[in-house]
């Protein structure tokens, strides 16, 4: 049996990509799955596949950049689980443009879901977490995190962000036995990234990225691990 039965995470973006495949990941241990995202057709389809699976799954739409909407499900989590042991901060959009071309809005909304969304949902599970004396969360940074490119300057900038907060968290967070990591992949086979000059079939599979959140939570409490670098075959020289 596993350790990790009975425990709560509380996934975002978790209607498809990463997100799904964490929440698929972690039913198979005996988890209870929350899941959030902006789409309701699309959130109850995932729903329904991981109920199929044996899953027991929380699941309500959701914008993470809006307070209220985070707390409201949060409080829902509570209510139905009574605890949440993990905080997936998976939602993130991508546009791209040259820093002269990018519009305010544009910047504003990817700042808003990829760093800001981090930031309120963090914000909303901490108390859970320290009332524990337990909880982890992990963050779903990216190689953009790490290197800036050109024409994803707002991308770049709150991945960057991502780690940082993360950092932050861990620091803050740790006397309380509360744990953070960043995971920075490369390309991951979702639908975000469809129609990019790389192949779906030559980038990661969201399982990979499922299969290392999950290893996070079988480590030692006494083990930290600040981020996770991910990259694929084809990104690597020979």
């Amino acid at each position: 049996m596993s350790d990790l039965k009975g425990q709560v995470a509380l996934i975002t973006g978790g209607s498809s990509g990463i997100g799904l495949a964490v929440a698929e990941a972690l039913i198979s241990e005996g988890m209870t799955v929350a899941i959030a995202a902006r789409a309701p057709k699309r959130l109850e389809k995932a729903a329904s596949a991981l109920r199929a699976k044996g899953g027991r799954v929380i699941a309500a739409p959701m914008d993470v950049s809006q307070a209220s909407q985070v707390a409201a499900f949060v409080n829902q989590v509570m209510k139905e689980a009574g605890r949440i042991d993990l905080l997936v901060n998976n939602a993130g959009i991508f546009k791209l443009g040259e820093i002269v071309d990018l519009s305010e809005a544009d910047w504003e909304a990817v700042q808003d879901i990829n760093l800001k969304g981090a930031f309120l949902c963090t914000k909303a599970v901490l108390p859970v977490m320290k009332a524990q004396q337990s909880g982890y969360v992990v963050n779903i940074s990216s190689v953009a995190g790490k290197t800036g490119f050109g024409e994803a300057s707002a991308y770049c900038a709150s991945k960057f962000g991502l780690i940082g907060l993360t950092e932050s968290l861990l620091e803050e967070g740790v006397q309380d036995g509360i744990r953070a990591t960043a995971i920075c992949p490369g390309y991951v086979a979702t639908p975000m990234v469809a129609g990019v000059d790389v192949p779906q079939a030559e980038m990661i599979p969201p399982e990979d990225i499922a299969k290392l959140v999950q290893s996070l939570l079988h480590l030692s409490p006494l083990t930290v691990i600040r981020e996770i670098v991910v990259n694929r075959v084809g990104s690597v020289d020979a």
